[in-house]
């Protein structure tokens, strides 16, 4: 049996879930169910509110069973989240009660994961493999949850077998801190992804006068959709600006579409629908927030998958991830209106110019962070 933790909050279950993280989540669950038939998700998000006892629940997940056990919650979810702390041992032995236990996959040290994962591996003698999303300290500095966390992370989490970083700097970061092996995994590639992706080639729609502008993900400042509404009113004509997703800005893009002919949102859709509209797009934007102010502490998810999309994508600076082969196909924009109006009106320029390596990228892309390359990768590590 394979125990995931992790916080897990799907959009069916929680208003402004972060999109990203579920799916990458979901990629990982779905890849794990090929490596074992029996996988535990052990679900660390407070998803309800008010006094909830730990609970146990199935569902399926492309055609294979995840169950998934549920911290308790309570009315406070501060209060809450540090009384779970206290359930650590507790949750560690009922753990056991579902079954062999063959290995512990942490989604980011946070401290309630890093304590299980020590609990976790003290009485059952399983490595623990960490994937490392977030920096614990990239959004609140110092505040008393995040220095929790951090020191969590840095003494009380056992080595990992494997890291999988989502950038160099946690790379580094967990290397100094335990010398484990590690992987790059800044996204992930759905081959349905792939496939929609393939029925549509950019730039190829000349005679409707329009190009397609695309925004998926979250819709708060951080990650730059805030630019994306700035964009949807001064784009001239030429341009359709598509957006799905949901966040504190999903009420700003309800109203500017009713009023904007060059904004369509779509809110939160299907991961197929998702992926024919990201086929449907010419160019796909990534304006992220300064991510250094973040301690580098981050990746955007969406990153990996619009250039594997084969798409032109329009982004501002990023953290370096050791893999020029895929960030050299981006085209960088300042965060000033400007300066990305500016580009997408040379949109079709661009894309002739840059179409080799644009291409190079979404294949190597394709071939690191697809499906199949993501579960030998896994595998080839763990067996080592």
């Amino acid at each position: 049996m394979i125990v995931f933790v992790a916080a897990y909050s799907p959009p069916d279950r929680v208003q402004h879930a972060s999109l990203g993280a579920a799916r990458k989540i979901e990629f990982f669950l779905e890849l794990l169910t090929r490596i074992s038939r029996d996988v535990l998700l052990v679900n660390t998000a407070h998803n309800e509110t008010g006094w909830q006892g730990r609970s146990v629940r199935e569902w399926t997940l492309a055609g294979s069973r995840i169950r998934e056990l549920s911290l308790r919650t309570y009315p406070l979810r501060p209060v809450g989240k540090l009384l779970n702390l206290l359930e650590v041992n507790s949750v560690a032995q009922e753990i056991g009660e579902h079954g062999v236990l063959s290995l512990v996959w942490v989604y980011n040290p946070y401290a309630f994961e890093s304590l299980l994962a020590r609990s976790l591996a003290r009485r059952y003698g399983k490595a623990v493999v960490l994937e490392f999303e977030d920096w614990v300290l990239a959004r609140r500095g110092v505040h008393p949850k995040s220095m929790l966390d951090w020191a969590a992370w840095r003494y009380v989490l056992p080595k990992p077998e494997l890291c999988l970083a989502v950038n160099r700097t946690l790379q580094e970061r967990e290397v100094e801190r335990s010398q484990c092996r590690t992987l790059l995994c800044p996204g992930v590639v759905s081959t349905k992804l792939t496939w929609a992706c393939a029925k549509r080639h950019p730039f190829t729609d000349a005679a409707s006068g329009k190009f397609i502008v695309g925004y998926f993900g979250s819709l708060n400042a951080e990650k730059g959709a805030d630019k994306v509404l700035a964009l949807a009113e001064l784009a001239d004509s030429a341009f359709e600006i598509h957006v799905c997703g949901s966040g504190t800005l999903s009420g700003a893009f309800e109203a500017a579409a009713q009023r904007l002919n060059a904004l369509i949102f779509h809110g939160v859709v299907p991961e197929e629908q998702l992926f024919a509209r990201i086929a449907a797009c010419d160019i796909l934007l990534n304006l992220h927030s300064p991510i250094d102010k973040m301690g580098g502490g981050v990746f955007p998810f969406k990153v990996i998958e619009y250039v594997a999309s084969g798409r032109l994508v329009l982004s501002t600076v990023l953290p370096d991830i050791g893999l020029g082969e895929i960030t050299d196909a981006l085209h960088v924009v300042g965060r000033d209106t400007s300066s990305i109006l500016e580009a997408l009106k040379r949109a079709a320029e661009v894309y002739r110019d840059s179409r080799l390596a644009i291409d190079r990228a979404k294949q190597c892309a394709e071939a690191m962070f697809g499906e199949t390359g993501m579960e030998q990768a896994v595998r080839r590590l763990l067996a080592a």
